[in-house]
């Protein structure tokens, strides 16, 4: 028997509308060039889908830059109260004359208004309830996503971690190929953010020939978040074979300035566009809300990756030329090599005298022969004790 699904379904428009939060996230910030249109176009979008609770509690005054317009607040209030007691009278009449269907039909009806709205506690509740009435695995997962989705708009990280949670827990029971692709969006979203970014990379690169969780993040958008947490948590065969000849990441990239060129130039080991498109790059990092609490981490990671790989090249190698690589000064690569060494993130010694860096970068099929001789010798000694003591 098919599964019914709820009528707003049918519609392609879904909440809450994460660009809302993407704008308002930019004019929170130190600097930003378009304020004055994105104050125009937030409220614009607030007008159209008549969002009082969010106008009233993050918009006002700080990112619009204003007090609450009453006037405006007075029009919301009074279209926001004419909907909901349509919906309140939908609720009554299905209760009373029609079955569970379109009572869940209606509860949803009721949490999705809440959601468009923008007023989270009241919108969660709604959903909470709307999942109780109803019974398909599929419509309790588009429940529960929606609920992340309202989560990562809010920036509730633990609501986020909660029904990602139950979602896994829902699809245990079943659900099809496309949710389960969401889910795995929606997680490495999650992973990104808490800077669990190998993780999250493993997702990313999973779904992105299927990716389909628009509603969450732009294609575009999900294109530059794997390959930024790719590059800082991957090796290079890996980025060779998942990002560098990729058809879904050429075909959006140059959308991100300077990606293409901060992801090729760091592959084929040419440091100093590397560095110069970094500025760029750290640039769209901060501009993003997801990624900015994390760019200083990010820069110093980067760095460091792109330091460790010159130096597997090397025995040793001046000072000035590694500085000339990358196209800074020597007194600034000797204060950036002095400070991973000493937190013991690069093992490798600068001889100040002659301005020599001597590289003990050792070899990883060296490190994992010798730990497998040790495992073995170490497997030999017990077995002869046990030996020993059977003979006995």
């Amino acid at each position: 028997m098919a599964e019914t699904k709820p009528a707003e379904e049918e519609t392609t428009e879904t909440f809450p509308i994460m660009d809302v939060a993407q704008k308002r996230s930019l004019l929170l910030g130190d600097s930003c060039p378009d304020s004055q249109k994105l104050r125009e176009e937030l409220l614009a979008t607030v007008k159209e889908k008549s969002m009082l609770p969010y106008y009233e509690k993050y918009l006002c005054p700080g990112p619009l830059g204003q007090r609450p317009d009453e006037e405006l607040k007075a029009q919301m209030k009074k279209s926001n109260e004419e909907e909901l007691a349509k919906i309140e009278e939908k609720i009554a009449d299905a209760k009373e004359n029609l079955g569970d269907i379109e009572i869940r039909d209606a509860l949803l009806a009721k949490a999705n208004f809440f959601n468009r709205i923008g007023d989270k506690d009241l919108a969660l509740k709604g959903y909470e309830e709307a999942f109780e009435k109803t019974v398909g695995v599929g419509a309790k997962l588009d429940n529960v996503l929606t609920v992340i989705r309202i989560a990562f708009f809010f920036d509730d990280k633990e609501l986020m971690k909660k029904n990602i949670d139950k979602a896994k827990a829902e699809l245990g029971k079943g659900g099809d190929w496309e949710r389960r692709n969401k889910l795995k969006v929606y997680e490495g979203m999650y992973f990104m953010i808490d800077r669990q970014w190998k993780e999250s990379a493993k997702l990313f690169l999973n779904v992105m020939p299927t990716f389909t969780a628009v509603e969450l993040v732009e294609f575009k958008d999900f294109i530059k978040y794997t390959v930024l947490v790719a590059m800082a948590s991957m090796d290079r065969p890996e980025i060779r074979k998942q990002l560098v000849g990729s058809p879904e990441v050429l075909s959006v990239i140059n959308e991100t300035p300077c990606l293409q060129e901060f992801l090729e130039s760091y592959f084929y080991c040419r440091y100093k566009p590397f560095m110069q498109s970094f500025v760029s790059v750290v640039d769209v990092i901060r501009a993003d809300r997801y990624l900015a609490k994390h760019v200083k981490y990010y820069m110093r990671v980067m760095r460091l990756n792109a330091y460790k790989q010159f130096l597997a090249s090397f025995k040793s190698v001046t000072l000035e030329a590694m500085a000339t690589e990358f196209g800074v000064s020597a007194s600034f690569m000797d204060g950036e090599l002095s400070s991973f060494i000493s937190s013991g993130k690069l093992t490798c010694k600068i001889d100040k005298v002659g301005g020599v860096i001597e590289s003990n970068v050792s070899d990883t099929r060296s490190q994992l022969y010798v730990e497998i001789i040790k495992q073995g010798d170490l497997l030999l000694n017990r077995m002869q004790k046990l030996s020993g003591v059977m003979d006995m």
